[in-house]
C-alpha cells in the first residue's frame, strides 16, 4: 500500500532543463520527481552533446523566434526575468564559461551539455526523486495528490515541466499534457516541431549531403506564402533538412509547397551572361556542381546550353526550386514540441494556471516552440526560473 508524503510544499514533475530550473528557484521545501534513471536526458545530447544554450544579442530580438506576436506576448516575462545575459553569467559564476559563435549561438566553452548539467543539478534547493512515474494528478479540496509507482504525495503546489512528445527515448512521452487535460485545461494538438522533412517524389536524392547557405526560404499553401526564412538549407535521402528548414517545419502540412530560393534577381545577369554553358556558369555563381547537374537533368534542360541563350521562364525555373511536402520526418527526429497547453489559460507573469489555483507550467508542456539557436532551452531556463519562482511566492 502507498504512503502519503505532505512534507514538500511545491512538487515538481519532470527533470529536464524546465524542471531542474524550476527546483532551482521553487525553494528547499520542494521535491522534483523524473522517470528516468537521472535528469536531463535530453539536454544531454542537445546539439550532438555540446548543447547550445542560448543565443546572443538583446533579448527583445528573442521575441521574433517563437512564431507569432501572441506567443512573443506570452514568452517576455519569462525571457526577460532570466535573459540571455543572465543565463551565460550564471554558468560562469559556477565555473562553466560559455562562447558566442560568429552566428549568435552560445555553447559552453568545454563543448559539454555534462558541464551545464551538473551546475543546474548542484543548484537544485530541494530533493531530486529518480525512477518516479508520476500516474496522476489529482486536485482534491486545497491540495494536489501526485500518484506516482512509488509513493503518493501531497502538495500545495505543483509545477508540471514533463516537456512534449520529441525525443521519446529521453522519456519524453507527452503525460504532461494528459495530467493538465485532466485538470481542466486546453491541450492544442501536438505536433513534431525543428524537424526534417520529407519531400514527395524526391528527385534529388543523389544530392544527399549538398548545403545550401543562408538561402530564402518560403512555404507556400494553396499559392498562398504562409512564411519566409532565411536560413542553411541541406538535401538528405528523403527531402530537405538543416536550420533554414527544421525552422519552417514547425509550420509545414502535407501538400504544402518549399520553395528555395538558388539565386535572385541579382545574381541573374551575372550567371546568364557570356559563352559559358549553362552547366558551368551556374557551378561558377557557387551552386554546388553535382545539385547543378542533378537539377537540369531533373528540369530535362540540356547542361551544354550557352548560359546567354536559357529563356526566361527556364531562368525562373533554375532560380527557385520547389518541393510538395509529403510529412515531416517524425517526434524520433524532432528537436521540440509544437502545441501543448493552450498559453491563453496561463498566467504569463507567474505561468499559474488560471483555472487552478497552485498549478504552474514550465518549458516544452506549454504551447510554446521557438527557432533553432538556442531559443527552445533559452525558454526552458527562463520559464522554470519563472515558475519556481512564482510557485516558492505561494
Amino acid at each position: 500500500m502507498s504512503k502519503f508524503n505532505s512534507g514538500f510544499r511545491v512538487i515538481v514533475v519532470g527533470g529536464g532543463v524546465a524542471g531542474v530550473c524550476a527546483g532551482i528557484f521553487c525553494g528547499d521545501d520542494s521535491c522534483l520527481l523524473e522517470r528516468n534513471g537521472g535528469v536531463g536526458k535530453k539536454m544531454l545530447i542537445s546539439g550532438s552533446g555540446q548543447c547550445n544554450l542560448t543565443h546572443g544579442g538583446n533579448i527583445a530580438d528573442f521575441l521574433q523566434h517563437y512564431g507569432n506576436p501572441k506567443k512573443a506576448n506570452f514568452v517576455k516575462p519569462s525571457l526577460y526575468s532570466f535573459d540571455n545575459i543572465a543565463v551565460s553569467d550564471f554558468f560562469g559564476s559556477h565555473g562553466v564559461p560559455v562562447i558566442e559563435r560568429e552566428d549568435g549561438k552560445i555553447f559552453p566553452r568545454s563543448k559539454k551539455s555534462s558541464d551545464l548539467l551538473n551546475v543546474l543539478v548542484n543548484c537544485v534547493c530541494g530533493e531530486i526523486l529518480t525512477g518516479v512515474v508520476v500516474e496522476e494528478v489529482v486536485r482534491t479540496d486545497a491540495v494536489f495528490l501526485v500518484r506516482t509507482n512509488v509513493n503518493d504525495f501531497l502538495t500545495d503546489n505543483i509545477i508540471l515541466a514533463t516537456g512534449g512528445n520529441s525525443y521519446p527515448t529521453t522519456g519524453s512521452k507527452g503525460d504532461g499534457f494528459n495530467f493538465a487535460k485532466s485538470l481542466g485545461h486546453t491541450i492544442i494538438q501536438p505536433r513534431p516541431a525543428l524537424v526534417p522533412i520529407i519531400v514527395q517524389n524526391f528527385k534529388f536524392a543523389d544530392s544527399a549531403g549538398t548545403t545550401f547557405l543562408q538561402v530564402d526560404i518560403e512555404l507556400r499553401r494553396n499559392g498562398k506564402k504562409i512564411i519566409s526564412k532565411k536560413g542553411d538549407v541541406l538535401f538528405t535521402h528523403r527531402g530537405l533538412s538543416g536550420p533554414g528548414i527544421l525552422d519552417v517545419s514547425r509550420y509545414v502540412e502535407s501538400l504544402d509547397e518549399v520553395r528555395i530560393i538558388i539565386f535572385d534577381s541579382r545574381s541573374d545577369a551575372e550567371i546568364f551572361s557570356g559563352k559559358k554553358s549553362l552547366k558551368n556558369a551556374l557551378a561558377n555563381s557557387g551552386i554546388p556542381s553535382r545539385f547543378v547537374i542533378q537539377l537540369l537533368n531533373v528540369l530535362e534542360i540540356s547542361p551544354d546550353l550557352p548560359a546567354s541563350e536559357t529563356p526566361r521562364e527556364v531562368r525562373k525555373k533554375l532560380a527557385a526550386v520547389s518541393f510538395i511536402v509529403d510529412k515531416t520526418s517524425g517526434w524520433n527526429e524532432s528537436m521540440v514540441t509544437a502545441g501543448g497547453v493552450a498559453i491563453d489559460e496561463v498566467n504569463r507573469h507567474t505561468l499559474e494556471s488560471k483555472l487552478v489555483k497552485g498549478l504552474f507550467f514550465a518549458g516544452e508542456i506549454l504551447d510554446v516552440d521557438g527557432d533553432c539557436g538556442g531559443y527552445n532551452i533559452q525558454f526552458a531556463m527562463s520559464s522554470g526560473k519563472l515558475a519556481g519562482t512564482s510557485a516558492a511566492k505561494k
